[in-house]
């Protein structure tokens, strides 16, 4: 607050000029009301009655709510994906749904097409409207969750081997899971030169595993990228998956690693990984390479994560010392396992 003394002082016009700085903006929260008034109207939809923030991950969603029905409304972070890759993933959804798989699909607009743009303060941001998922997420300590789960996972990929889509949409490879995470890593690790030793060795161990596996695999399609045990909805016996914000075409077994990643990340038992992957084999059964190399998949799905959350860090502000010694120790664990099996 400035001085009354010194206000008095100021020409009037100054003062204004002096109160007029207008710094940019990296991520912004948009207005319920203004996308209850002018956003989700454009999509084919009776009209909403209510619209709240919802969830705030890689992107924001807000719940969106008719006098029957309810929807998720997906507004891309400024930068994170651009029109391509989000026609990809809406292509994805079509697909998967007219085949039968339960997805929450998206909505088209009055247009329609799928995807509107709004002028955010940082910048274009895209928009997407999908059902919501019902339901509640999975147990997985349950009887029968990590069974339902892989069937699910097991569908996804068998009734995507029709699918087809244009190439602009990035792979789940060696430059997408290794390569960029690394480069956004290091200069976090400055000052922590061990780790940053440990972690570019491995990640260079590790690309030429993956690089191997995308050369002689013949299981290679469409992923959803990111099933680590939620992204689904149990709604009576009905399982719906959504989020495939991370989907893309890679080794459908990376998918199964996701799985086996988050058990390990959250110390779950391994008789639930066992029941998974005995169910899913049940459905699509895997090469014995494949097999081989997932624990490798799970050591590429942490580094990719960490990546992930200094991309994404300016809006959830939670990196810190001990984030980088959690992330460390838990791939350093992973890697010893593997260097324990093989021996």
């Amino acid at each position: 607050m400035v001085n009354a003394k010194i206000k008095d002082s100021i020409n009037t016009n100054d003062y204004k000029e002096l109160n007029m700085l207008t710094p940019p903006v990296s991520y912004s929260v948009i207005c319920t009301d203004y996308l209850l008034n002018e956003v989700i109207p454009q999509f084919q939809i009776e009209q909403a009655e209510h619209c709240e923030f919802w969830c705030q991950g890689l992107n924001d969603s807000y719940k969106v709510s008719t006098s029957t029905d309810t929807f998720l409304l997906r507004i891309y972070r400024h930068g994170w994906r651009d029109l391509p890759a989000i026609n990809f993933e809406v292509e994805a959804l079509l697909h998967l749904k007219n085949n039968g798989v339960d997805v929450a699909y998206p909505i088209a607009t009055k247009k329609g097409d799928y995807i509107i743009n709004i002028e955010a303060p940082e910048g274009i941001r895209y928009v997407i409207l999908t059902r919501y998922a019902k339901g509640q997420e999975l147990s997985l300590s349950e009887e029968g969750s990590a069974e339902s789960y892989a069937q699910h996972m097991a569908q996804i990929h068998s009734l995507s081997e029709t699918f087809k889509a244009p190439p602009e949409r990035f792979k789940l490879d060696v430059e997408h899971l290794l390569t960029e995470p690394i480069q956004r890593i290091k200069p976090f690790l400055a000052d922590r030169l061990e780790d940053c030793e440990f972690i570019e060795s491995c990640s260079k161990n590790l690309q030429l595993v993956l690089q191997g596996m995308l050369d002689d695999s013949t299981d290679f399609g469409f992923c959803h990228g990111d099933m680590h045990g939620g992204n689904a909805h149990l709604d009576g016996s009905q399982l719906i998956s959504f989020d495939y914000d991370c989907c893309g075409f890679g080794l459908r077994v990376y998918d199964l690693a996701i799985f086996k990643w988050a058990l390990k990340l959250h110390k779950k038992d391994d008789s639930i990984w066992q029941r998974f992957l005995e169910s899913y084999q049940q459905h699509r059964p895997l090469s014995p390479q494949d097999l081989q190399q997932i624990d490798h998949l799970v050591c590429i799905r942490h580094i990719w994560l960490i990546g992930l959350h200094i991309d994404i860090a300016v809006a959830k502000g939670w990196l810190s010392e001990k984030y980088f010694d959690q992330q460390i120790d838990f791939l350093k664990t992973q890697i010893d396992e593997i260097k324990n099996n093989e021996s």
